[in-house]
């Protein structure tokens, strides 16, 4: 085998050896350190998700809870999943917020009742200012019993 053969491979070895060691340790941030998703983090990945800023959203997520990519990709995504996500608890304070008025609730409530949901999910969007998947999280666990 030549030197320059020899080189080369040793090169590639060596740098395969430092990805591999880059993705098995990860890159540690000892000076930096992680807040965890707080209310106020948690309020602010919500917004940026419902305004359609979803890079945003997980680049808030990430420099809070230090994830990896491809973990706080799929948090982003699940967010305002009901029983899966942290979002819908934020999504849920929307009305309480004021956000949504008594006719909005009322009329929300006969569209869930008379299992019009998509209507209802697109007025609770438009009233609020919600993306549609914040909407459909609400929609979904909207009970009509209750006097939001």
């Amino acid at each position: 085998m030549s030197p320059v053969v020899k080189l080369v491979l040793i090169l590639v070895l060596i740098g395969a050896g430092v990805v591999l060691y880059g993705r098995l340790v990860g890159r540690r941030d000892t000076e930096r350190s992680r807040s965890g998703l707080t209310d106020a983090v948690r309020a602010d990945v919500s917004r940026e998700i419902s305004a359609g800023h979803k890079i945003n959203a997980i680049k808030l997520y990430r420099e809070a809870t230090g994830m990896p990519l491809t973990d706080a990709k799929s948090a982003i995504d699940n967010w305002f999943v009901p029983g899966r996500g942290p979002g819908v608890r934020d999504a849920a304070s929307s009305w309480t917020e004021g956000r949504l008025t008594g006719e909005a609730r009322s009329r929300i409530s006969e569209l869930v009742a008379g299992d019009r949901r998509e209507d209802a999910m697109r007025l609770y969007a438009e009233a609020t200012g919600a993306s549609s998947t914040e909407a459909q999280a609400i929609i979904r666990s909207w009970d009509t019993t209750q006097n939001y």
